[in-house]
């Protein structure tokens, strides 16, 4: 199995761990998007309720003169009834957009789930990396007290 140097490994850790959190982002506005989807859907909703209640209302007023009642009656149900057509088509794309939604949601967990996974994967190869360094750091100390203490004592050993 091949080893490679700590600084190399540090430095695909960090660009995996990038690539990863640019995922999540990429994920967030995903959500966001389906999000403002179902908000404008049920704004449409909302708006093709109140008017078909308004047209509901005016259905019984008196037709425009020379209108005859049974056509403008006919007429305003006819509309009502496409008023409500139109609801129940942007309540069937609604669904459609949160079933979206919850799959962007669920697609957004999985990133930062691996988000996660790739920046502890890198936390413990950086507290690997100092670790050794602290050990290196503390030898390169112990062989320099060493080498003071061979001098010192070629010091006192030496003839005078």
């Amino acid at each position: 199995m091949k080893r490679y140097p700590l600084h190399t490994l540090v430095k695909l850790r960090e660009h995996r761990t990038e690539t990863a959190r640019l995922f999540v982002l990429e994920r967030q506005r995903a959500v966001q998007a389906c999000r403002d989807a179902c908000l404008l859907i049920e704004g449409e909703i909302i708006a093709l309720e109140f008017e078909r209640g308004e047209q509901r209302k005016r259905l019984l007023e008196p037709p425009a003169p020379g209108v005859p009642w049974p056509s403008a009656l006919a007429q305003r149900e006819a509309h009502i009834d496409l008023l409500g057509e139109q609801a129940e088509a942007a309540r069937q794309r609604l669904f459609q957009a949160q079933e979206k939604l919850r799959e962007a949601e669920f697609a957004l967990s999985e990133a930062r789930a691996a988000f996660f996974r790739a920046k502890a994967r890198q936390d413990a190869l950086e507290k690997r990396r100092d670790v050794w360094r602290g050990e290196q750091f503390a030898l390169a100390a112990r062989h320099e007290e060493r080498a003071t203490e061979d001098l010192l004592q070629a010091r006192h050993q030496a003839p005078a």
